[in-house]
């Protein structure tokens, strides 16, 4: 009889298991809650920078899978970390013309490196393994920051994380530097 059971389950698709489901919604509404909740932070904040320190802190700390969260700010011809949550040894610059990170700024998304231990550039900004969201802070004025998500485990972020990263990214876009 069990051995019945255990063919029955194994030939369930994906789609018939609604505890499956059940979890993947309640995943996209608990990240959307938070999304609105750094949102509303961002738009309250005092200052840019404050912004960004309270929209990295929300991130860091509502997402277990979230291992570090890391602010760069644009300056000059660099990227300068501006807020550092947890990050792996790092330089505190990197050049703005070349790398991942800058290759990650010149983008209008978010990007996504599932597995950083096949992406050897990543090493030069201190992530060897694991996985990273970045996306890029830009206003009218251009390229004001960029925020660095990075997970411990491979493929830790989905598609409703980078859903997240965008609006945190769009809503400080419209909280400019000078606003």
């Amino acid at each position: 009889r069990r051995g019945e059971f255990e063919v029955n389950m194994a030939s369930m698709r994906e789609e018939e298991k609604p505890w499956k489901t059940d979890l993947a919604r309640k995943s996209a509404q608990r990240r959307e809650l938070v999304a609105t909740e750094v949102e509303e932070a961002i738009k309250k904040a005092p200052s840019f920078e404050e912004a960004l320190r309270q929209g990295a802190e929300l991130l860091k700390r509502r997402f277990a899978r979230y291992s570090a969260v890391t602010v760069y700010v644009a300056d000059g011809e660099d990227l300068a970390v501006s807020i550092n949550l947890d990050r792996p040894q790092g330089p505190d610059r990197v050049w703005a013309g070349g790398g991942p990170l800058a290759d990650a700024a010149h983008g209008s998304v978010p990007l996504v490196v599932t597995d950083l231990s096949t992406n050897a550039g990543w090493n030069s900004v201190g992530l060897a393994k694991g996985s990273v969201m970045v996306a890029p802070v830009r206003t009218e004025a251009g390229l004001w920051a960029i925020v660095e998500v990075w997970s411990e485990y491979r493929d830790a972020f989905g598609h409703n994380d980078l859903k997240v990263l965008d609006r945190v990214a769009k809503a400080l876009a419209k909280k400019t530097p000078a606003a």
